[in-house]
């Protein structure tokens, strides 16, 4: 569908078509895959695992690149794809990609740099004080060292008269130190933000018109879970439809200039305004305070039903302000460490984040490759179970070369208009997981949200319709909450998994079904992704919780055996009868410990392993590792892994934990075992004439 009166450069299909194929879709080099194991999977624990993987993924090797990155050989790209999914289903997995390879056919702006301040990557041990020293005198240069910061990094100041000639040459002498792993500039990132004067009344991105995602369907469906969302970006100000849902932030802003509060890190992140009236950001024109924070903010979870203003896609959302952002952009060092903040990963000098975020939304970005101190934050924040969102940048080009959306492990997501296409501006191919409405110009309407109306400084709060792939994210990291509400064990690759597989396809003839790949799987849908995961918590459970999980007990309605599982897929697999079988839902579920559940004061939670009888399918449960392992030598059962976790029994159960049976009756193809722990179907059938055999473990009370 054609957009009437569309911008210029949108024309021709986007110039979409000017680029091949193999540019615009993933490139395997010989179809691999490349994947990171969390830090804690070590020795056996760490062999058992990739035996595993190798069975699942049919890889004829796996090979190891450091820093615990796999890479594991695909016949072709199709199955690389599907071995994606597959290990962002395992909670052992950070992430799981298939390398990208993707250039741009225009010239692209060179990156942007950070005054005179130079980042050196240490080898442990390093004191950056004395390796400052000696590069200064290496060098015959005046060098200060700054600070250090996150991953044995030393930010150093260079002389005022260094231009880019004299820092790549100190650079090239910095690495020469036996201390010095890597030198580079402190490049900058700005927020992914295009105004729009026109104020549009409706919030079309919500509806369930074309370009919408159907929220008040996703509503319908989701308990109300108050999941924490961090928006890192310039801070939010005060504002009637956000009042009430924010919780403590912090200032991450280290330079005075940049933070335009007169300070420098501290824990007031609200938004000072980052206006530019002096031609210091760019000699070709100013800015007025952008107030940008604010805006994505309202996108995620602005209150709702309050009698006035906007609707947030996550309205029972909390929303954490993390300052990274203020005159002229922000750092990559600052934008990082705000990623680790936000996710509960130390920080030096910093206090810790007493409420660390679920969801992580960067509506920023970059030119240039994501460093090692980006991956190594997006890294830490995943391996905390933590979701970072980023919006794919507003360039119009190949979104793998600004970072953070090529960083690997984030959520990615491109822009989409009312018409359900790629919106005029927004970066594209094979690095963006889905898009999300960014709204666009012209005739088509932008996003409309909370804002601020002062022109430089805080004025009275306002409404304002802004476009970009910064409000393409907030939609994305609105509907994770709304998932997460439903199950907060969700790991970040599940997530993923979920929100690709529950999209709308891009309306016929749009340009984006004209290109596949280009602006990701497709359009994100609300309810879709609400509907894929399987409640695992009490409907009046807002806690959020990691340390319990749901075990759903399903029947199967052709043999009558039954199953438990804690495994949200498999419910919804078994029910909507993949693998060729019937099952349901019995209505019986317990609480059981997840795996994340550390020792308890009570009771210490063990690894529950689940067997299956190979000719009749009934499933036996066990807590205790010599019944697990004397389960693989029996010739006629199947182990199909760790499902949850439980209190071991002894003669008893331990104390604040109870009993779950293995109730055991016979029928015409064998023996049928169903392990229940409520006393009252326990009785029931006793009277229909089951009997009570072992206790398989100890459920938590």
């Amino acid at each position: 569908m054609q957009t009437p009166n569309r911008p210029s450069k949108f024309s021709a299909v986007l110039a979409l078509t000017a680029l091949s194929l193999a540019v615009l879709s993933p490139v395997s080099f010989a179809a691999t895959v490349e994947f990171k194991l969390a830090p804690e999977v070590k020795g056996r624990e760490h062999r058992a695992l990739m035996s595993r993987l190798n069975d699942t993924l049919g890889a004829p090797s796996i090979s190891a690149k450091g820093g615990n990155v796999f890479t594991a050989a695909a016949g072709s790209d199709l199955q690389a794809q599907s071995m994606v999914r597959a290990l962002r289903e395992n909670r052992s997995v950070m992430w799981a990609a298939v390398p990208i390879r993707e250039t741009s056919e225009k010239a692209l702006p060179a990156a942007e740099f950070h005054g005179r301040i130079m980042s050196l990557e240490l080898r442990s041990g390093a004191a950056g004080k004395d390796v400052t020293a000696r590069l200064s005198k290496a060098t015959g240069q005046s060098i200060r060292f700054k600070r250090m910061t996150a991953g044995s990094r030393a930010l150093i100041v260079l002389p005022a008269n260094a231009d880019a000639a004299m820092m790549a040459a100190i650079a090239v002498v910095a690495e020469r130190d036996p201390s010095v792993v890597r030198a580079s500039r402190v490049q900058m990132m700005t927020h992914q933000w295009l105004p729009n004067d026109t104020l549009w009344a409706e919030q079309w991105s919500l509806t369930a018109g074309v370009g919408g995602i159907r929220a008040p369907q996703a509503w319908d469906l989701t308990p109300s879970g108050n999941v924490q969302i961090a928006v890192i970006d310039t801070g939010i100000r005060s504002h009637p439809d956000l009042d009430g849902k924010r919780v403590p932030g912090f200032d991450l802003i280290k330079e005075t200039f940049i933070s335009a509060d007169g300070d420098g890190r501290d824990a007031d992140a609200s938004d000072p305004g980052d206006a530019d009236t002096e031609f210091e950001c760019s000699s070709s024109y100013s800015f007025m305070s952008s107030w940008h924070g604010t805006h994505v903010a309202g996108i995620i979870a602005a209150n709702t039903n309050n009698g006035q203003g906007i609707a947030g896609v996550a309205p029972n959302a909390r929303i954490q302000s993390i300052r990274a952002l203020g005159r002229c952009g922000g750092t990559w060092e600052d934008v990082a460490d705000a990623i680790r903040w936000g996710a509960g990963v130390p920080v030096p000098g910093l206090p810790a984040n007493p409420t660390p975020s679920k969801v992580l939304n960067l509506s920023l970005g970059g030119y240039g490759a994501c460093d090692s101190n980006m991956q190594g934050a997006v890294d830490a924040a995943i391996a905390r179970g933590t979701v970072v969102v980023v919006s794919a940048g507003n360039e119009s080009s190949v979104a793998s070369e600004f970072a953070p959306a090529n960083c690997k492990g984030v959520l990615t997501v491109g822009a989409s208009n009312l018409l359900g296409d790629l919106s005029s501006y927004s970066n594209f191919g094979a690095a963006v997981a889905l898009s999300a409405p960014g709204g666009d110009f012209g005739n088509l309407p932008g996003v409309l949200s909370t804002l601020n109306g002062g022109v430089t400084l805080p004025s009275v709060q306002s409404y304002a319709v802004y476009s970009g792939t910064s409000m393409a994210a907030p939609h994305v990291a609105g509907v994770i909450a709304l998932m997460l509400a439903r199950d907060p064990n969700l790991t970040p690759g599940q997530v993923l998994n979920r929100l690709q597989s529950s999209v709308r396809s891009f309306p016929v003839g749009s340009d984006c079904a004209a290109a596949p790949g280009a602006c990701g799987v497709g359009l994100l849908d609300a309810a879709n992704a609400v509907a894929s995961v399987a409640i695992n918590r009490g409907v009046n459970d807002t806690s959020g919780s990691r340390d319990r999980v749901h075990a759903v007990e399903l029947v199967n309605t052709t043999t009558g055996r039954f199953l438990l599982t804690a495994d949200p897929v498999e419910v919804v697999r078994h029910i909507a009868g993949i693998g060729g079988q019937t099952w349901q839902r019995t209505g019986y579920v317990l609480s059981v410990y997840s795996f994340t559940t550390g020792g308890q004061s009570l009771a210490i939670s063990q690894p529950v392993c689940r067997a299956r009888f190979l000719n009749n399918g009934a499933s036996r449960f066990s807590a205790d590792t010599g019944e697990c392992k004397e389960f693989e030598t029996q010739s006629w059962m199947g182990v199909e892994g760790m499902s949850f976790a439980a209190a071991l029994p002894g003669p008893i159960c331990p104390v604040g934990s109870y009993a779950v049976h293995e109730m055991v009756s016979q029928d015409a193809i064998g023996y049928n075992i169903r392990t229940v722990g409520d006393t009252n179907i326990i009785n029931e059938m006793l009277a229909a004439g089951w009997s009570q055999g072992r206790i398989a473990f100890c459920a938590p009370i």
